[in-house]
């Protein structure tokens, strides 16, 4: 990919010679890329030209997108997510790696969105959540320590229902299991902790508990008592009391069915908790984006997923299920010829917003370690201080469009630019860019005239990009 920026400024006004300056992520340490600017500064069109690039070098192009304006790329096939069209990708399928996937690391990485995403939610919901998990594959036949169980067929939506309504619910184990299974089997456990229903085995036991503590109040009172006759009563109510033991515990045994009547009890004895959880997923999922009902993109190349009607937890949400599976897809083709080949983009529309200080969060982990399978991380933002100092000082490229004064002291202590330069760059104008090359340490920024047909400069940026 070689992406024509504009020319030199310095060149352009004190030497009058026109340099042009070109983006080429090969040469980079990587092929991430940091795109800052305010509102209004032109950084949609630069990232429509810098992605357009992309395009015509035949690189594979996934755009999240908050904002609903990236579409015009060409080539590119858009798919809006929201309640009307409940588009979605199920987070219960599986990654069929014997090193990186399977039912454990599935759950643990879906409780961890959730975890982000819900600040609230605690170690009883976290615990809750996890055992549903656990159970909801059990349910499904899909075992962590059976990797032939691993692997199952995608369901849609209307086929499941389509099943379900035909009484054929065991044909479901053939399939990977869904949110809507997940959620089915949290309510009838709200259900059998509330009444009972379907669980004599649960019903038994407690009736037994509590005859249980009424035969040591007998035996204690008995100890106590000098009273003959008051011993004879109470020997007699024992002897009734220890007959109520035994047959309640003989109908416990027959109506256990599964041997894990009693692990269900100690796992779901919350009631409130579960149904926080429950509330939860429903809350998340009300817009389908974790429904098996997957986006049509078919064939492109080039996917634009708009996210503007989604909440900010939604589309955090979402992004980081699509983003693990873009990395798991390039980590099991392996790495790259040359190590620094671009395959596939990834950008992100106000990304910040999706960082957190956690090294295993998959945001982190592409950028740490996607270069060599040919992935490239592009973020833009509105707030570039806001990225955590361990992506800021290993993105292979930062491009400042304009930012507001307000963050002049701390961007130019952490990108080591001064505040003149930041003060030459003018949105739509003048921009600021680094390209960290290996054989340089720390390279300057390079203030550069971008095309522009309504200024003198940018008008000969132009000229100079047509010839």
């Amino acid at each position: 990919m070689r992406h024509y920026v504009g020319l030199s400024e310095s060149d352009l006004r004190t030497k009058r010679l026109e340099t042009p300056i070109y983006y080429e992520p090969e040469k980079l340490i990587n092929s991430h890329l940091l795109m800052a600017g305010m509102s209004g500064c032109g950084k949609s069109f630069q990232a429509v030209n810098f992605l357009s690039s992309a395009v015509r070098a035949g690189i594979e192009i996934d755009v999240f997108d908050s904002h609903d304006e990236l579409h015009i790329l060409p080539g590119s096939q858009p798919c809006m997510f929201s309640q009307a069209t409940c588009y979605g990708y199920n987070p219960l399928e599986l990654d069929l790696d014997p090193h990186t996937g399977g039912v454990n690391r599935q759950i643990d990485f879906f409780v961890r969105l959730i975890t982000e995403v819900t600040p609230q939610f605690g170690i009883r919901q976290e615990s809750a959540l996890r055992h549903l998990l656990l159970d909801t594959y059990t349910a499904g036949n899909i075992f962590q320590d059976d990797r032939a169980s691993w692997k199952k067929r995608r369901i849609t939506e209307e086929y499941r229902k389509m099943l379900i309504a035909e009484g054929r619910q065991e044909e479901l184990k053939n399939f990977y299991p869904t949110l809507e299974d997940l959620k089915e089997y949290a309510k009838g456990k709200v259900v059998e902790l509330t009444i009972g229903a379907d669980n004599k085995c649960v019903s038994k036991l407690e009736l037994l508990t509590r005859l249980r503590k009424h035969l040591t109040t007998l035996g204690t009172k008995l100890e106590k008592s000098v009273d003959d006759e008051a011993i004879v009563k109470l020997q007699e109510k024992i002897a009734i009391q220890k007959k109520k033991c035994t047959e309640t515990y003989k109908e416990f045994i027959e109506t256990m069915q599964t041997g894990r009547e009693v692990d269900d009890v100690l796992k779901y004895n919350s009631v409130d908790v579960l149904v926080s959880v429950l509330q939860r997923l429903m809350l998340l999922s009300s817009t389908g984006i974790l429904s098996a009902n997957t986006p049509p993109f078919e064939s492109s190349r080039v996917r634009v997923h708009q996210m503007r009607s989604l909440t900010h937890e939604q589309q955090v949400l979402y992004t980081k299920l699509r983003l693990r599976s873009i990395f798991e897809k390039y980590k099991g083709m392996g790495a790259t010829e040359c190590g620094s080949e671009l395959r596939h983009i990834i950008y992100i529309e106000e990304a910040h917003k999706f960082f957190v200080n956690d090294p295993n969060d998959i945001i982190n982990v592409i950028a740490k370690e996607a270069r060599k399978f040919g992935l490239g991380l592009w973020c833009a933002s509105q707030q570039p201080t806001s990225f955590p100092e361990s992506f800021l000082t290993n993105v292979g490229a930062t491009i400042l469009l304009g930012l507001h004064s307000s963050y002049w002291r701390r961007a130019a202590s952490m990108f080591r630019i001064s505040e003149n330069s930041l003060l030459s760059v003018k949105p739509k104008e003048v921009l600021a860019i680094k390209m960290q090359k290996e054989s340089a340490a720390d390279p300057p920024f390079l203030n550069v005239v971008v095309p522009n047909p309504n200024n003198t400069l940018g008008k000969r940026a132009l000229q100079s990009l047509v010839a």
